[in-house]
């Protein structure tokens, strides 16, 4: 047993000490985001049948480009490379004896999740306030995402694509640079926040590429808090978790 679940274990009981142990684990979170693809390609599928430009994920066109620079032309790379990703997290879970969890998690990690999500906006909101800027940014005014269906499939990815990219393949990257590079020292805190704390800032830029948002201070800062908040989450209760409390959201965004 992890350091964290010894104190898991002195404060929760068992049947819960074991529910987020197992649900920590990237390969529940990778199963657990599954269902997200599926309702988001599937949505994705209907929306844009009919239509010859298909509206995706700035995320996801990021990965896509960067298989397109090193010479993998087919879309369907990403699913192959989300399966291979799958059996590494199946790999880690078998050898930690973390398989053996029960389905019923999913739904308790999505009611979760969506606990997260809305303090995501309270707490975000509050620092963006103490900073003397705004309470929670303004919704946008988007033009091309014109009808509530393409808003919800768009919320979706997000959550997937914007999660596995900043926070579990970057914070990871990070994490594994700054151990091997001895960056500040041996200090895995000091480590865990240098990461988190540079995936929040390219997080937070990141919405401002393409020209759709005009860069300013204000958005910015509220999507670096939530940014950190959802790397601290990733570092706490893993992708699956944090993929969800992002979905979520966003879905609550587009809803209110």
């Amino acid at each position: 047993m992890s350091w964290q679940g010894k104190k898991l274990g002195k404060l929760i009981p068992t049947a819960l000490e074991a529910y987020f142990q197992k649900t920590r684990s990237h390969f529940f979170g990778l199963l657990a985001i599954f269902l997200l693809l599926v309702i988001y390609e599937a949505g994705s599928a209907k929306i844009y049948a009919e239509q010859k430009v298909m509206i995706s994920n700035s995320a996801e066109v990021m990965m896509q480009r960067f298989l397109w620079f090193i010479g993998i032309r087919n879309n369907l790379f990403l699913w192959a490379v989300y399966a291979l990703g799958l059996a590494w997290a199946f790999y880690l879970a078998k050898k930690q004896n973390l398989l053996d969890f029960k389905f019923v998690y999913i739904p308790y990690s999505i009611f979760e999740s969506t606990l997260y999500a809305v303090l995501v906006g309270i707490i975000a909101g509050q620092l963006t306030d103490r900073t003397n800027l705004i309470t929670m940014m303004a919704p946008q005014d988007n033009t091309v995402v014109a009808t509530m269906s393409k808003e919800l499939t768009s919320a979706i990815g997000a959550g997937i694509y914007e999660e596995l990219l900043f926070r579990l393949i970057l914070i990871s990257l990070l994490l594994v640079t700054f151990e091997k590079l001895k960056i500040v020292g041996e200090n895995k805190i000091l480590q865990s926040a240098l990461a988190v704390s540079l995936s929040a800032m390219l997080f937070s830029g990141f919405h401002f590429l393409g020209g759709n948002e005009v860069m300013a201070f204000e958005p910015f800062i509220y999507r670096f808090y939530a940014g950190v908040i959802l790397g601290v989450l990733f570092l706490a209760r893993g992708i699956g978790v944090t993929s969800y409390t992002h979905a979520i959201y966003n879905l609550l965004l587009v809803l209110r």
